[in-house]
């Protein structure tokens, strides 16, 4: 039988919910809490031409599966004819070694991502959120709009993009939901008053402004995937509580290069998860910045492996 490969299209066809794939994540977070699950921190190389590569690495116990993601981000890639990130999943039996199938890497961790978001968000964001202001309109910035506008009473979203033409596509498949859309060119303008701001920027690009997370409003929540690398460091502490998606991952870097400067995160996803920190007091805006953990990889794996059929 040849090795299932599954295109974005055929994902796509599986009807995974925002809902479902937060669920799943939280599952595999709880089965890591547990011992039933364990990831290796994420490998990472670039190169002097501005490609990016990475890897991430996660099992489970039940079911047994060994799930390794490997993606490159490569700027120059679309003038080329190729995806500006691209890159595959492959999930092997654990107890076996048997390859049991292929899963596209963008789709997946477009999805993933957007997936981790909403879990902190379930938790941290205002449950009555009107206002989502995204920068960046992309990928990222597309499934986060997805994933939010399933979890809040969203009815305006505020869009910072550098692509007039990405933002204006976001901008309909905004209003596509029902929401009002704008598009804005002040960072600041966007995230004064929203509810939740999900920052999703490319690595090479960013708005002209630095980012403040003073900025945000007493209450709302910041998502931010993209390892906040354009947002002010030494005024992260305004956040709290601010958590990391994994911070025995974080420990294992450099100093210089973790997330969050000294003293640290309040915590991470598997301590919000689990109930082991405070969600927040209304006077305070709460964030979640990250780089993207391999026990959400094996999550979305394994919701997309059940789907299809492929696994129980």
């Amino acid at each position: 039988m040849p090795l299932p490969h599954l295109n974005p299209s055929d994902l796509d066809a599986l009807g995974i919910t925002t809902q479902a794939a937060c669920d799943a994540v939280e599952t595999v977070i709880r089965a890591a809490d547990a011992g039933c699950a364990a990831s290796a921190p994420k490998s990472m190389l670039t190169r002097p031409d501005g490609r990016y590569m990475m890897a991430t690495m996660a099992t489970q116990d039940a079911p047994p599966l060994l799930v390794v993601k490997t993606m490159l981000q490569n700027p120059a890639g679309p003038a080329e004819g190729h995806r500006y990130i691209d890159g595959i999943v492959t999930v092997l039996d654990a107890a076996s070694g048997r390859p049991l199938a292929l899963i596209d890497g963008p789709w997946l961790t477009a999805h993933r991502t957007a997936a981790v978001s909403g879990v902190a968000a379930r938790r941290l964001a205002p449950p009555d959120a009107r206002i989502l202001t995204i920068l960046g309109a992309g990928v990222q910035a597309a499934s986060h709009l997805a994933a939010m506008a399933a979890l809040f009473p969203l009815r305006e979203v505020r869009i910072v993009g550098r692509t007039p033409g990405n933002a204006a596509r976001l901008a309909v498949t905004a209003r596509a939901l029902g929401l009002s859309a704008s598009i804005l060119p002040d960072p600041q303008e966007a995230i004064e008053g929203a509810d939740i701001v999900v920052s999703a920027m490319s690595r090479d690009t960013a708005p002209t402004a630095r980012i403040d997370p003073r900025w945000l409003a007493p209450g709302s929540f910041a998502a931010l995937p993209d390892l906040g690398h354009y947002w002010m460091r030494a005024h992260l502490g305004a956040l709290a509580p601010l958590i990391v998606d994994d911070t025995a991952q974080e420990q294992a870097l450099p100093e210089t290069s973790r997330l969050v400067p000294d003293p640290g995160p309040t915590g991470d996803l598997s301590d919000l998860v689990r109930g082991r920190i405070d969600t927040g007091a209304p006077d305070r805006a709460s964030g979640l910045v990250f780089r993207g953990h391999a026990t959400g990889d094996l999550a979305l794996a394994w919701l997309v492996l059940q789907r299809a059929g492929l696994c129980d």
